[in-house]
């Protein structure tokens, strides 16, 4: 685990702690940011994950795309797939980009009305580029860009997602919590890249607020000035399906010592005896207390105790377990054999990646 990956879980920590004692608008704000950088810090594991593996699988995806009421382009090729991060203190964005090409020019049709030149400018701001313009005729270079963004909001724990020109010239835009941001919101994403059956946009209008503003975000140094690749192979049905199979972790911290642990590792137990993974030495703990065991795709505490385990998730209620089984999500406190309270000082944070 990294210098960063540590300090951000153990300030992770720290909040979390620090939100049960105090309710100030500054502390607040704070929590907010932290979850809403860590949702963002998994849309970005999980987009250069896909980056990575399409670079290797080369796949070959043909689109029909219907530019605007009047004209369908069939047969352009999806290809050039980029990253693109922008960070600060108050605004962070993560974008993925491609561009959809054809070998021709494309050609519209224009009028000399006004509504003419507010279509130029609508074709401009979607970045298309012109290769020749006259009074009745429009040719654009045989290029559409395509961008995905996910943008910090902190101050209302919530993220902008920016979707333009994935199937027609334009932009749409949603506005979701922090938390919306699951394996399964990212798994769609991928589906929707690879231009699958997907229910993406589907998951972002149940999860997001309208009355939400959301500011459209304009770069126009985020597309040109990155490294190409063009990717032409066909992709093996096998290649697809281990496309999404994602490594799945999870970081446990108890007084600032930080174990992670993978969707391979093996058992981990928590407990008083000296054999433990996680020593937890306290009256109400047993000497085996629970373990901590990976199935099905969830990390799952499995309760063997006297006098049971407390798990708390962030925004969630406190659920007691008693030789039962409890899957973890998202990140909270785990607590043996006593209630999670501030005065508590065997918490074992978790967090969920």
């Amino acid at each position: 685990m990294g210098v960063l990956t540590e300090l951000k879980l153990q300030a992770q920590s720290i909040l979390h702690k620090e939100d049960a004692h105090s309710e100030t608008p500054e502390s607040l704000l704070e929590l907010q940011r932290s979850r809403v950088i860590d949702s963002l810090r998994n849309v970005y594991d999980y987009m250069h994950e896909l980056l990575d593996q399409l670079h290797l699988v080369k796949p070959v995806i043909p689109v029909d795309y219907q530019f605007n009421d009047e004209l369908r382009i069939d047969g352009l090729e999806q290809k050039n797939y980029e990253i693109h991060v922008r960070s600060s203190y108050d605004d962070d964005v993560v974008g993925f980009l491609l561009k959809l090409e054809c070998k021709d020019n494309i050609s519209l049709s224009l009028d000399s009305s006004q509504s003419s030149q507010e279509y130029i400018r609508t074709i401009k701001n979607a970045g298309c580029l012109i290769a020749e313009q006259s009074t009745r005729n429009l040719e654009l270079q045989g290029m559409i860009p395509v961008r995905i963004y996910f943008k910090s909001n902190f101050q209302e724990n919530r993220v902008y997602v920016i979707i333009d020109n994935y199937t027609s010239i334009g932009s749409q835009q949603y506005s979701i919590k922090s938390e919306a941001i699951n394996e399964q919101l990212l798994n769609e994403f991928g589906n929707l890249i690879l231009r699958r059956e997907s229910s993406f946009i589907e998951l972002l209008e149940n999860a997001r607020s309208d009355s939400s503003q959301v500011v459209k975000i304009h770069d126009a140094d985020s597309v040109d000035d990155l490294d190409r690749t063009t990717l032409t192979q066909n992709m093996s049905e096998s290649r697809i399906k281990s496309l999404f199979t994602r490594g799945q972790h999870l970081y446990l911290t108890y007084r600032e010592r930080i174990t992670e642990v993978s969707s391979r590792s093996n058992d981990l137990m928590f407990g008083r005896s000296k054999g433990s993974n996680i020593i937890v030495d306290a009256d109400c703990v047993s000497r085996h207390h629970a373990k901590l065991v990976y199935r099905k795709g969830k990390f799952v505490v499995v309760d063997q105790s006297t006098n049971g385990s407390f798990i708390k998730t962030q925004g969630g209620q406190e659920v007691f377990i008693q030789n039962e089984e409890y899957p973890l999500s998202g990140s909270g406190f785990i607590s043996l054999g006593k209630t999670v309270s501030v005065d508590n000082e065997h918490l074992i944070y978790f967090s969920c990646q």
